[in-house]
């Protein structure tokens, strides 16, 4: 499990919350505080649908970012900063396939849970930490290891 401490603050929520650094994750959970606390859970309700959009929507577990970001930004826009929030990404767990493939891994697709990144704010900075969750206990860290260096990668700009 890696941790990045983000340094250009700035540029990596203009990519969160205004970009398309994370429209490829789902987002799990999340927590906002500010004047008030917000807690986010990312799992999407079969109620609030009709029958075809619920078609649409089951394809994933949990809400998609791209979708809701627009949202969680009109809550944090204004004159402060927050005072801090936590959001736990999930990558699309269709994506999962194309890591393993990236770095030549031998795991099944379905032995994977799911591969994660939380994002932590608070006012001392922000910080990125890789995850990986998987459906039974393992002695290989090949994937971990993998994911920790995927991660790097795509915050590299932000160090």
């Amino acid at each position: 499990m890696v941790m990045i401490e983000i340094e250009n603050i700035k540029k990596f929520m203009a990519g969160f919350l205004g970009g398309n650094l994370f429209d490829d994750f789902l987002m799990s959970e999340g927590k906002l505080s500010m004047n008030i606390a917000y807690e986010f859970d990312g799992k999407i309700l079969k109620e609030f649908y009709d029958t075809e959009e619920w078609e649409e929507m089951q394809m994933y577990p949990y809400v998609m970012w791209k979708e809701e970001k627009e949202k969680i930004f009109s809550l944090v826009k204004g004159k402060k900063t927050p005072l801090s929030f936590q959001f736990v990404m999930m990558l699309k767990p269709d994506l999962v396939s194309e890591i393993l493939a990236k770095y030549n891994l031998a795991i099944r697709e379905d032995e994977v849970a799911g591969l994660f990144i939380n994002v932590l704010y608070d006012r001392q900075g922000l910080k990125c930490t890789a995850g990986v969750s998987r459906k039974t206990f393992v002695l290989d860290k090949t994937l971990e290891e993998a994911w920790d260096q995927e991660v790097k990668e795509r915050f590299l700009e932000f160090l």
